[in-house]
């Protein structure tokens, strides 16, 4: 699961986040991986994830080029929060571009997205 949120230690962000780290269990319990991503650099990530104690890897697209292939680049180039749930052979199950960034997709819902996914990739 890729999560795209636009900045370390803003307030949704950090709700955001912390929200995901708190029910990471309902995630590893169904194999799935959680990878979160923002135009920050390492050093802002590793700052955050040490403040919030976030149990998965926050990944710095400083260049936006990630974002841009997902289509998650709002007006002025900022990042609109988004997730995507891939499957095992890499193909888009579920995905949410925010309009606004003032919410964010709950745990529970993206729990019930991976389930889904899950169900409908055969096996290779």
């Amino acid at each position: 699961m890729l999560v795209f949120y636009p900045g370390d230690n803003t307030p949704v962000c950090t709700r955001q986040l912390v929200s995901y780290s708190a029910d990471l269990a309902g995630f590893s319990e169904l194999g799935a991986r959680l990878l979160a991503l923002s135009p920050q650099d390492v050093a802002s990530h590793e700052a955050f994830t040490i403040e919030f104690d976030l149990g998965f890897p926050l990944l710095a697209d400083t260049d936006k080029a990630v974002a841009e292939a997902y289509g998650v680049l709002g007006p002025f180039g900022f990042y609109r929060r988004s997730v995507f749930v891939i499957d095992a052979r890499g193909i888009i199950r579920y995905a949410h571009r925010a309009v606004g960034g003032l919410s964010f997709r709950r745990s529970d819902e993206l729990v019930a997205a991976v389930r889904a996914a899950q169900a409908t990739t055969s096996p290779l």
